[in-house]
């Protein structure tokens, strides 16, 4: 289970002086929201969930926009705002959202609703050790609440909304009030970050998404698409041991780190290779534990990636083969890394066939065995999802299937593989993506349907015939209307 949690959030701290108050001209920026959302069911991928009520905040900000979380207004089926003593409800539709950086953008459906109503601006990375002031809906209360904290730190952390991404993020104490999710972090009347999430194993430290992440994200829809983060797609080993230094080729009083892995379709494929030492980043030296130099500040190299956009070139000075050169890699948005992050603001998708479920495999997948999967999911997954797509590169390009469960039937009820499986073959027909396998089934013309696995050479069989005549009747027996959501 992870002990990051994206709920509300309010900042708590009487220690450090010196943060005027907000004015409430300032407090009637922040609006209470409340999203009506409704999910799949990955379990049972053909099953809606019943519309269930989250609450959170947010805040105007220029354009006639309000910000706040992704995981605020994820799955929604209608979303209303709400302003400290207004009683009246105002629809708003989602105009963007961001799930790798847990930013999102509302509009409101009447363009009056802001009227009268001074938006709050940005003011940068606040110092450590400073007070901020955070705004937002703790839930049970229909007014704005005003905390105050210490920025204690600042650096990268996971994301919880997405469970795979990593951005800067600040950290300071914290009372945690759920509902203040996506209010705004104030200091001295500016925006210095927004409330997103918690850390379960720690009392009283509580994150924002600091300023930085914040204009990024606000750059990238400015052309009223949001495209998200590229990635080099790469792994790396420090090189902090001498003796790798040298056996590296690298000079005394050289640094930087050896890649490990590149990701197939990544930004780093056919132009970095395994071995080489990455020395510099757009004219930043890598120190020997991936760190570069940022102000006062380390960061990890990585981060110097992210705040740059799909479609930009990132200039790496390596060393490869004794040789030192500069390269120049075009970014891109890598797919490999969206099974690997939860899904929202979409369906679930499967295929029934002779009773047999079929689904993609990705963290969705994983999850159904509950938030603790690492640890619970079937074991075949887990080392099909964590090690082996991971390790063998021509797998990393592929969408691979799982057949999930059985649907028991007659005409499949001796099957002695039939849960948990990747379908490595469907009558000989090598699987790459749930579309391949539907194709598969549809366009094979003999007897019997060979099912081929991708652990022990396990397989299963079904008699076309009667699995094809037996489909409409096991829907029907399970409550399922259609047989795929592709």
């Amino acid at each position: 289970m992870s002990r990051y949690r994206a709920i509300g959030l309010s900042l708590a701290i009487v220690l450090a002086p010196a943060v005027a108050r907000t004015s409430h001209e300032e407090q009637g920026a922040v609006v209470r929201i409340v999203n009506y959302a409704q999910r799949g069911d990955w379990s049972l991928p053909w099953v809606t969930s019943s519309v269930t009520t989250i609450n959170g905040s947010g805040f105007v900000i220029k354009n006639g926009l309000v910000m706040t979380n992704a995981h605020v207004v994820s799955d929604s089926r209608m979303v209303l705002i709400h302003f400290s003593n207004d009683p009246n409800p105002h629809e708003a539709e989602v105009l963007y959202v961001g799930h790798d950086c847990d930013l999102a953008l509302l509009k409101p459906r009447d363009p009056k609703t802001l009227q009268g109503i001074k938006p709050l601006t940005f003011g940068g990375l606040p110092a450590l050790g400073s007070s901020v002031e955070t705004l937002g809906y703790p839930t049970g209360g229909l007014r704005v609440s005003s905390t105050r904290g210490v920025v204690s730190r600042i650096e990268e952390q996971i994301y919880v909304h997405s469970a795979a991404d990593g951005h800067l993020a600040g950290q300071t104490d914290a009372a945690i009030n759920p509902g203040s999710s996506g209010g705004p972090v104030v200091q001295n009347g500016r925006v210095v970050g927004v409330a997103f999430q918690t850390d379960s194993s720690l009392q009283g430290v509580g994150y924002f998404i600091p300023d930085e992440v914040i204009e990024r994200f606000l750059r990238d829809v400015a052309d009223g698409h949001y495209d998200g983060y590229p990635d080099l797609g790469l792994d790396y080993a420090n090189m902090e041991h001498p003796a790798a230094r040298v056996r590296a080729g690298m000079r005394e009083g050289e640094t930087g780190v050896r890649v490990s892995r590149t990701i197939r379709g990544s930004s780093a494929q056919g132009v970095i290779r395994i071995g080489d030492v990455i020395l510099a980043v757009n004219g930043r030296q890598v120190a020997n534990d991936g760190s570069v130099a940022d102000g006062p500040d380390r960061i990890p190299m990585g981060m110097l990636i992210d705040r740059m956009f799909i479609g930009q070139k990132v200039l790496l000075n390596v060393l490869r083969d004794n040789q030192r050169f500069d390269v120049e890699v075009s970014l891109v948005r890598n797919a490999f890394f969206d099974a690997r992050r939860n899904a929202y603001d979409e369906s679930p998708r499967y295929f029934v066939y002779g009773g047999l479920v079929f689904v993609p495999l990705s963290r969705e997948t994983m999850e159904t065995y509950g938030d603790d999967w690492p640890r619970t999911a079937s074991p075949a997954l887990l080392e099909y999802y964590t090690y082996r797509v991971v390790a063998k590169t021509e797998l990393q390009d592929s969408e691979h299937v799982v057949l999930m469960r059985r649907l028991d039937d007659p005409v499949n009820a001796e099957m002695a593989w039939f849960q948990d499986q990747v379908v490595e073959r469907v009558n000989g027909i090598p699987i790459t993506s749930l579309p391949r396998l539907i194709e598969a089934f549809e366009q094979f013309q003999g007897d019997f349907d060979l099912i081929e696995f991708a652990h022990g050479r396990r397989f299963g069989v079904l008699d076309r015939k009667k699995a094809e005549a037996a489909n409409p009747s096991i829907l029907e027996r399970y409550g399922i209307q259609r047989d795929r959501a592709p």
